[in-house]
């Protein structure tokens, strides 16, 4: 994966800009959703590096981590109630008359929700609260 690297305090500012537009409201559509897994990717990468006492998410964090939250939630060791699931199924698409199954492991919500997929087990409302509860641990990690 090519990427280029970011200081935390760039990761910092990013989950506080990504997290005040995608806070939970009514009327949610997969815009919102993609904002909040994306403050949560910022914000858990910030918490890593505060932990690690670095400033920098190197190319060879990114290529470690890539956008496996489940990993990274992991590897901090949140606890189980902060478990993402391990795997995801969407509706599935046709091509040329054929249903085409749509599964994969968490790295592919990002992707579900940025081009308009939908989740169906666990639905989308379960992985968002989900990511709801991990954004309000970063905000109490990153306060203290």
């Amino acid at each position: 994966m090519s990427a280029i690297p970011f200081s935390s305090r760039e990761l910092k500012r990013a989950w506080r800009e990504l997290a005040e537009v995608s806070t939970p409201g009514t009327n949610r559509k997969n815009a919102h959703r993609l904002l909040l897994f994306y403050a949560v990717e910022c914000g858990l990468k910030a918490v890593w590096l505060k932990r690690q006492n670095r400033t920098l998410f190197t190319q060879e964090d990114i290529d470690r981590t890539g956008h496996d939250l489940r990993g990274i939630v992991k590897d901090l060791r949140l606890g189980s109630e902060y478990v993402l699931p391990q795997t995801l199924q969407l509706t599935a698409a046709t091509h040329s008359g054929l249903t085409v199954p749509r599964n994969g492991n968490i790295t592919i919500l990002h992707q579900a929700w940025r081009y308009g997929g939908q989740c169906i087990t666990p639905g989308d409302t379960i992985c968002e609260n989900q990511l709801v509860a991990i954004l309000a641990w970063i905000n109490k990690e990153m306060t203290v």
